[in-house]
């Protein structure tokens, strides 16, 4: 999934997600909704969710490993089931719309990530562009280095 886009959240907590994320998103219903690393919301098609669960909890002794723990208890256990409505519309739940600081009547940036779609406010948004743009050349570089040690 791929592209950026900017939408308010409605005095419902609603989203309107944009056509083209829609059509990447596949099925309006099965679709899960979740914290994320920099209190922003991920998307994800309940497929691609599991993949991650699975990911996360690859062993049965993935309940002993630390990192997996807290990856469970913030990003995994949080997770609510959604769907769009016929407009194309996302329901956020209150809960992730406060850990987001989503009010109604704030713009969102709604940007596709590959695997999920990413939702934050627009304001943390243009303070991150701020913040790592002059660390994205350093960012490239280091990936780089680590692509060649494999």
């Amino acid at each position: 999934m791929t592209g950026e886009y900017r939408n308010t959240i409605d005095e419902k907590g609603r989203l309107m997600i944009p056509p083209k994320i829609r059509e990447q998103l596949g099925s309006f219903d099965n679709l899960m909704l979740t914290k994320s690393v920099d209190n922003t919301l991920w998307l994800f098609t309940k497929e691609d969710f599991d993949a991650l669960d699975r990911e996360v909890n690859y062993s049965p002794l993935a309940s002993f490993n630390k990192n997996s723990r807290i990856i469970n208890m913030m990003v995994i256990a949080p997770a609510r089931e959604v769907e769009l409505d016929k407009t194309g519309r996302l329901s956020i739940p209150q809960l992730l719309r406060e850990f987001a600081g989503l009010d109604p009547k704030t713009e969102c940036v709604i940007q596709g990530t590959k695997d999920k779609v990413e939702i934050m406010s627009a304001k943390k948004y243009d303070e991150y562009m701020i913040q790592y743009r002059d660390m994205l050349e350093s960012a490239g570089n280091e990936l780089s280095m680590q692509r060649m040690d494999k």
